[in-house]
């Protein structure tokens, strides 16, 4: 059976191929009866997965370094122009101007529920305008010559630009500054002219240009939620998902409405030494929804279930090791022996254990059935126990 990336990587290097003769290669490779497009298909599946896991390397930093405290800034300034009737003006080129575009939809319309219009105004929607300024005054005119007619002191420029230096908007944060009209500039995470002259520069922690605009996106429905949230609150509206994975008390009753709309999954143990039949577990128990949450016994629960040696790790230090992982979404503890009162204020959709369980032999799967929820049996992972490692430590 003729495979893809062997048999056409071994043609090309032995040959010095081009692009086009690879290409016509390949081709003719699947115009074979033999030819393996499962495997091929699996092959091609690697450029979503590397991007991936580059998305999630850049969202891991974002979320670590300073983009919050800039972000709560940035939405303080639009909410309180927007308050006093001010508008907002937002500019970019290429990407980022589908980004400003999408903004300025999202007040001008709705984001997440009705409420009264605001005034928001994309710089690079006007076809007519945009043509006429770059042809008698140049591309680098085209937002400076909008914001000199349509901005006002106390307004908000939001420049969007991945590398920070685009001319054109330079031009634009340079008027607005004489105009009294507060700058935001969204780029990446090198010094720029944009962040040399904004009033608030949102740096999304990456110097690669995919990066920075997923981060962009992010960012943009983010302000967009913040602004209708903060102008039109609504009572009644399930909450957001808690941003913190580690769930205290007073936070299980916001979780437990966040979680409605969304197909949770929940198992639970002690976890006092953490293994790889552990990580297993949770990650097939992950795969079964939106979002997994571990339930964890409390030290005092640990110790009348295991004895009075145990457990070796403190609750906090057992939380923040399963926080740590990337199929945990939230970690909540209990004191009771058992998760039965934590499973009914969550009401999971999906209830898991891992090994030799049966529907009558797993806390709470009656409430979860009776809820319409289901419950799943992951089997364990043979040669990894907790029982084993003490056993052969002599514990």
């Amino acid at each position: 059976m003729l495979v893809l990336s062997k048999a056409v990587i071994v043609i090309e290097k032995g040959l010095n191929l081009t692009t086009e003769d690879t290409n016509r290669l390949r081709l003719r490779l699947r115009e074979r009866d033999d030819y393996d497009y499962e495997h091929e298909e699996n092959d091609m599946q690697k450029y979503f997965k590397e991007d991936l896991r580059a998305m999630n390397i850049t969202a891991w930093s974002a979320a670590e370094c300073c983009l919050a405290k800039t972000f709560a800034s940035t939405v303080d300034s639009l909410v309180t122009a927007l308050r006093r009737k001010n508008r907002v003006l937002i500019c970019g080129n290429g990407g980022s101007a589908a980004d400003a575009e999408h903004f300025a939809g999202e007040l001008v319309g709705r984001f997440g529920y009705d409420r009264a219009s605001l005034p928001c105004v994309s710089l690079c929607t006007p076809s007519a305008t945009f043509t006429a300024i770059a042809n008698d005054y140049g591309y680098d005119q085209v937002f400076k010559r909008q914001v000199q007619g349509l901005g006002s002191a106390g307004d908000v420029l939001i420049g969007i630009s991945t590398s920070g230096n685009s001319a054109n908007i330079v031009e634009a944060f340079k008027t607005a500054k004489e105009m009294e009209i507060t700058t935001v500039a969204m780029t990446g995470n090198r010094d720029s002219k944009l962040s040399q002259i904004a009033d608030i520069t949102l740096r999304a922690p990456s110097a690669q240009t995919p990066r920075i605009q997923e981060i962009h996106g992010l960012l943009v429905h983010s302000m967009c939620r913040a602004i209708e949230e903060e102008i039109f609150p609504v009572t009644g509206r399930a909450p957001a998902l808690p941003a913190e994975k580690i769930i205290k008390p007073d936070q299980l009753a916001r979780l437990s409405a966040a979680i409605v709309s969304h197909q949770a999954v929940f198992t639970n143990g002690c976890f006092d030494i953490l293994h790889p039949g552990h990580v297993y577990v949770l990650k097939e128990a992950r795969k079964l929804g939106e979002l997994l949450i571990v339930g964890l016994n409390r030290d005092n629960s640990v110790k009348r279930l295991k004895g009075d040696g145990r457990p070796y790790h403190r609750f906090e230090d057992r939380a923040e090791v399963l926080a740590a992982l990337a199929c945990v979404d939230y970690v909540v503890g209990f004191d009771e022996d058992t998760p039965k009162r934590l499973i009914e204020a969550l009401t999971p959709k999906i209830l898991v254990k891992g090994g030799d369980y049966n529907h009558d032999t797993i806390v709470g799967a009656d409430w979860v059935t009776s809820h319409g929820g289901e419950v799943k049996v992951v089997p364990l992972l043979p040669g990894h126990s907790t029982t084993g490692i003490l056993k052969n430590n002599d514990r």
